[in-house]
Protein backbone atom coordinates (compact mmCIF):
# COMPACT_ATOMS: atom_id res chain seq x y z
CA UNK A 1 0.00 0.00 0.00
CA UNK A 2 1.08 3.34 -0.89
CA UNK A 3 1.82 6.31 1.75
CA UNK A 4 -0.73 7.95 0.08
CA UNK A 5 -3.26 5.23 0.08
CA UNK A 6 -2.48 4.67 3.78
CA UNK A 7 -2.97 8.28 4.85
CA UNK A 8 -6.85 8.13 2.69
CA UNK A 9 -7.96 5.08 4.71
CA UNK A 10 -6.76 6.38 8.01
CA UNK A 11 -9.05 9.51 7.49
CA UNK A 12 -11.95 7.15 6.42
CA UNK A 13 -11.31 5.27 9.40
CA UNK A 14 -10.97 8.89 11.97
CA UNK A 15 -14.21 10.00 10.16
CA UNK A 16 -16.59 6.58 10.52
CA UNK A 17 -14.92 6.00 14.34
CA UNK A 18 -13.48 2.74 13.64
CA UNK A 19 -11.09 0.72 15.22
CA UNK A 20 -7.64 0.69 13.26
CA UNK A 21 -4.93 -1.25 13.87
CA UNK A 22 -1.95 0.84 11.76
CA UNK A 23 0.55 -2.51 11.46
CA UNK A 24 -2.34 -4.89 9.87
CA UNK A 25 -1.74 -7.13 11.95
CA UNK A 26 -5.17 -8.71 12.42
CA UNK A 27 -4.92 -11.58 10.34
CA UNK A 28 -5.61 -8.81 7.34
CA UNK A 29 -8.42 -7.02 8.79
CA UNK A 30 -8.10 -3.34 8.24
CA UNK A 31 -10.86 -2.33 11.43
CA UNK A 32 -13.38 -3.16 12.88
CA UNK A 33 -16.86 -1.99 14.11
CA UNK A 34 -18.49 -2.85 17.70
CA UNK A 35 -22.33 -2.13 17.76
CA UNK A 36 -24.87 -3.19 20.06
CA UNK A 37 -28.21 -4.51 18.09
CA UNK A 38 -31.03 -4.82 20.47
CA UNK A 39 -28.62 -5.60 23.43
CA UNK A 40 -26.78 -7.83 21.62
CA UNK A 41 -22.65 -6.56 21.44
CA UNK A 42 -21.44 -7.57 17.81
CA UNK A 43 -18.23 -6.85 16.37
CA UNK A 44 -17.73 -6.26 12.68
CA UNK A 45 -14.33 -6.73 10.84
CA UNK A 46 -14.33 -3.33 8.13
CA UNK A 47 -12.29 -3.72 4.83
CA UNK A 48 -11.07 -0.23 4.03
CA UNK A 49 -10.38 1.31 0.45
CA UNK A 50 -9.97 4.72 -1.05
CA UNK A 51 -9.81 5.21 -4.85
CA UNK A 52 -9.06 8.32 -7.86
CA UNK A 53 -11.43 6.16 -9.90
CA UNK A 54 -14.34 4.85 -10.70
CA UNK A 55 -13.16 1.35 -9.95
CA UNK A 56 -11.56 0.30 -6.56
CA UNK A 57 -8.42 -1.93 -6.59
CA UNK A 58 -7.94 -5.13 -3.75
CA UNK A 59 -5.18 -6.95 -3.18
CA UNK A 60 -2.24 -9.18 -5.18
CA UNK A 61 -3.14 -12.47 -5.74
CA UNK A 62 -6.28 -12.76 -4.53
CA UNK A 63 -7.24 -16.54 -4.03
CA UNK A 64 -10.34 -18.00 -1.89
CA UNK A 65 -8.63 -17.11 1.58
CA UNK A 66 -9.58 -13.52 0.13
CA UNK A 67 -12.76 -14.63 -0.90
CA UNK A 68 -13.68 -16.01 2.59
CA UNK A 69 -12.42 -12.74 4.32
CA UNK A 70 -14.69 -10.88 2.00
CA UNK A 71 -17.31 -12.32 2.68
CA UNK A 72 -17.55 -11.31 6.41
CA UNK A 73 -16.46 -7.96 5.99
CA UNK A 74 -18.34 -4.52 5.51
CA UNK A 75 -16.38 -2.23 3.30
CA UNK A 76 -15.98 1.10 3.28
CA UNK A 77 -14.89 2.48 0.02
CA UNK A 78 -14.14 6.52 -0.63
CA UNK A 79 -13.47 8.24 -3.43
CA UNK A 80 -11.77 10.61 -4.01
CA UNK A 81 -9.96 13.47 -6.07
CA UNK A 82 -7.12 12.98 -8.57
CA UNK A 83 -5.46 16.54 -7.40
CA UNK A 84 -2.01 15.05 -7.45
CA UNK A 85 -1.08 16.85 -3.84
CA UNK A 86 -4.03 16.50 -1.63
CA UNK A 87 -6.87 14.24 -2.71
CA UNK A 88 -10.01 15.63 -1.73
CA UNK A 89 -12.48 13.12 -0.39
CA UNK A 90 -15.68 13.24 -2.62
CA UNK A 91 -18.03 10.34 -1.32
CA UNK A 92 -18.35 7.06 0.49
CA UNK A 93 -19.92 3.90 -0.09
CA UNK A 94 -20.65 1.51 2.98
CA UNK A 95 -21.24 -1.85 1.56
CA UNK A 96 -22.42 -4.86 3.67
CA UNK A 97 -21.33 -8.40 2.49
CA UNK A 98 -24.46 -9.21 0.67
CA UNK A 99 -24.26 -5.91 -1.10
CA UNK A 100 -20.60 -7.57 -2.28
CA UNK A 101 -21.90 -10.91 -2.45
CA UNK A 102 -22.52 -10.50 -6.59
CA UNK A 103 -19.10 -9.13 -7.46
CA UNK A 104 -17.27 -11.62 -4.95
CA UNK A 105 -19.12 -14.54 -6.61
CA UNK A 106 -17.78 -13.03 -9.88
CA UNK A 107 -14.64 -13.36 -8.82
CA UNK A 108 -14.96 -16.41 -6.96
CA UNK A 109 -16.03 -17.97 -10.19
CA UNK A 110 -12.91 -17.10 -12.12
CA UNK A 111 -10.31 -18.86 -9.88
CA UNK A 112 -12.25 -21.72 -8.49
CA UNK A 113 -11.83 -24.32 -11.31
CA UNK A 114 -7.45 -23.61 -10.41
CA UNK A 115 -8.20 -24.54 -6.91
CA UNK A 116 -10.88 -27.83 -7.55
CA UNK A 117 -7.66 -28.59 -9.98
CA UNK A 118 -5.33 -27.60 -7.19
CA UNK A 119 -7.11 -29.75 -4.89
CA UNK A 120 -7.80 -32.78 -7.06
CA UNK A 121 -4.46 -32.76 -8.09
CA UNK A 122 -2.64 -33.05 -4.49
CA UNK A 123 -4.74 -35.99 -3.63
CA UNK A 124 -4.18 -37.79 -6.66
CA UNK A 125 -0.42 -38.45 -5.43
CA UNK A 126 0.74 -41.86 -3.40
CA UNK A 127 3.79 -42.87 -1.81
CA UNK A 128 5.46 -43.74 -5.18
CA UNK A 129 5.30 -39.59 -5.59
CA UNK A 130 6.51 -39.40 -2.26
CA UNK A 131 9.44 -41.62 -2.54
CA UNK A 132 10.30 -39.75 -5.65
CA UNK A 133 10.23 -36.66 -3.95
CA UNK A 134 11.77 -37.13 -0.70
CA UNK A 135 13.62 -40.72 -0.95
CA UNK A 136 12.04 -44.13 0.13
CA UNK A 137 12.56 -44.44 3.97
CA UNK A 138 10.31 -46.37 6.66
CA UNK A 139 9.80 -43.39 8.64
CA UNK A 140 10.86 -39.62 8.06
CA UNK A 141 11.98 -36.71 10.05
CA UNK A 142 10.80 -33.28 11.39
CA UNK A 143 14.01 -32.52 9.12
CA UNK A 144 12.45 -33.83 6.23
CA UNK A 145 9.17 -32.80 6.37
CA UNK A 146 10.31 -29.25 7.26
CA UNK A 147 12.70 -29.73 4.12
CA UNK A 148 9.49 -30.42 1.95
CA UNK A 149 6.60 -28.24 3.54
CA UNK A 150 8.99 -24.81 4.61
CA UNK A 151 7.05 -22.48 6.53
CA UNK A 152 3.55 -23.34 6.01
CA UNK A 153 3.20 -24.51 9.21
CA UNK A 154 3.93 -23.57 13.06
CA UNK A 155 6.41 -25.09 15.20
CA UNK A 156 3.11 -27.19 17.00
CA UNK A 157 1.86 -28.05 13.66
CA UNK A 158 5.24 -30.01 13.13
CA UNK A 159 5.68 -32.18 16.43
CA UNK A 160 1.86 -33.13 16.01
CA UNK A 161 2.78 -34.84 12.99
CA UNK A 162 5.56 -37.19 14.85
CA UNK A 163 2.82 -39.41 14.69
CA UNK A 164 5.59 -42.76 15.38
CA UNK A 165 8.14 -43.69 18.16
CA UNK A 166 11.08 -45.71 16.63
CA UNK A 167 13.83 -46.84 19.30
CA UNK A 168 12.30 -44.16 21.83
CA UNK A 169 12.43 -40.78 19.06
CA UNK A 170 9.59 -39.52 17.26
CA UNK A 171 9.31 -39.98 13.60
CA UNK A 172 6.74 -39.22 11.22
CA UNK A 173 5.23 -42.25 9.43
CA UNK A 174 4.85 -43.00 5.21
CA UNK A 175 1.13 -42.25 5.22
CA UNK A 176 1.30 -38.76 7.27
CA UNK A 177 4.77 -37.92 5.25
CA UNK A 178 2.34 -38.29 2.32
CA UNK A 179 -0.37 -36.26 3.76
CA UNK A 180 2.42 -33.54 3.84
CA UNK A 181 3.58 -34.03 0.70
CA UNK A 182 -0.05 -33.22 -0.94
CA UNK A 183 -0.76 -30.44 1.34
CA UNK A 184 2.60 -28.97 -0.14
CA UNK A 185 1.81 -29.53 -3.73
CA UNK A 186 -2.07 -27.92 -3.11
CA UNK A 187 0.05 -24.76 -1.88
CA UNK A 188 2.08 -25.00 -4.92
CA UNK A 189 -0.70 -25.32 -7.17
CA UNK A 190 -2.87 -22.92 -5.31
CA UNK A 191 -0.60 -20.15 -5.72
CA UNK A 192 -0.91 -20.29 -9.21
CA UNK A 193 -4.96 -20.22 -8.90
CA UNK A 194 -5.21 -16.45 -8.37
CA UNK A 195 -6.02 -12.97 -9.57
CA UNK A 196 -3.60 -10.30 -9.54
CA UNK A 197 -5.17 -7.23 -8.17
CA UNK A 198 -9.03 -7.50 -9.27
CA UNK A 199 -10.62 -4.28 -9.17
CA UNK A 200 -14.18 -3.83 -7.62
CA UNK A 201 -16.29 -2.98 -10.55
CA UNK A 202 -17.92 0.51 -11.42
CA UNK A 203 -21.08 -1.45 -12.81
CA UNK A 204 -21.30 -2.98 -9.49
CA UNK A 205 -20.40 0.31 -7.87
CA UNK A 206 -22.67 2.06 -9.77
CA UNK A 207 -25.97 0.10 -8.81
CA UNK A 208 -25.71 1.78 -5.28
CA UNK A 209 -25.81 5.76 -6.55
CA UNK A 210 -28.84 7.29 -4.68
CA UNK A 211 -29.39 4.62 -2.32
CA UNK A 212 -28.29 4.56 1.35
CA UNK A 213 -25.05 2.89 1.01
CA UNK A 214 -23.86 6.61 -0.05
CA UNK A 215 -22.73 7.86 3.36
CA UNK A 216 -22.38 11.91 3.72
CA UNK A 217 -21.11 13.91 6.54
CA UNK A 218 -20.81 15.20 8.81
CA UNK A 219 -22.70 11.93 10.33
CA UNK A 220 -19.79 9.61 9.10
CA UNK A 221 -19.88 7.42 12.05
CA UNK A 222 -23.89 7.08 12.33
CA UNK A 223 -24.53 6.25 9.42
CA UNK A 224 -22.39 3.63 8.86
CA UNK A 225 -23.40 2.00 12.37
CA UNK A 226 -27.13 2.64 11.12
CA UNK A 227 -26.09 0.37 8.01
CA UNK A 228 -24.84 -2.23 9.95
CA UNK A 229 -27.18 -2.36 12.39
CA UNK A 230 -29.66 -2.46 9.75
CA UNK A 231 -27.51 -5.93 7.87
CA UNK A 232 -27.33 -7.79 11.79
CA UNK A 233 -31.55 -7.54 12.17
CA UNK A 234 -32.06 -8.71 8.70
CA UNK A 235 -29.41 -11.77 8.76
CA UNK A 236 -29.19 -12.30 12.46
CA UNK A 237 -26.77 -15.38 11.46
CA UNK A 238 -24.41 -14.14 9.20
CA UNK A 239 -21.01 -14.85 9.84
CA UNK A 240 -20.27 -11.41 9.61
CA UNK A 241 -22.51 -10.22 12.34
CA UNK A 242 -19.87 -11.81 15.00
CA UNK A 243 -20.36 -11.63 18.74
CA UNK A 244 -18.43 -8.96 20.25
CA UNK A 245 -15.12 -10.09 22.45
CA UNK A 246 -15.90 -11.22 25.74
CA UNK A 247 -19.34 -10.94 25.35
CA UNK A 248 -21.35 -13.59 27.73
CA UNK A 249 -22.79 -16.56 25.80
CA UNK A 250 -26.15 -17.62 26.09
CA UNK A 251 -27.64 -19.23 29.26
Amino acid sequence: MSVQDDERERELVRMFNLDWDPAHQRAGVDALLDIDVDGRPCRLEVEVKSSTGTTVSTARDVGMEHIQKWRRKLFVIGFYSKEARRPELQRCLCLTPIDMEPWIASIEAKILIDFKLARHASERLVLADLFDVCGKKETYSLDDAKRLHKQQWTVAEYEAALDVDLEGKRRISQAKMLEILQLRSKYIAERGATLNNPHVTKAHLDTFAGSNRVVSGPNWASGIRQIAIEFVRANPGHPAAMARPGTPGPA
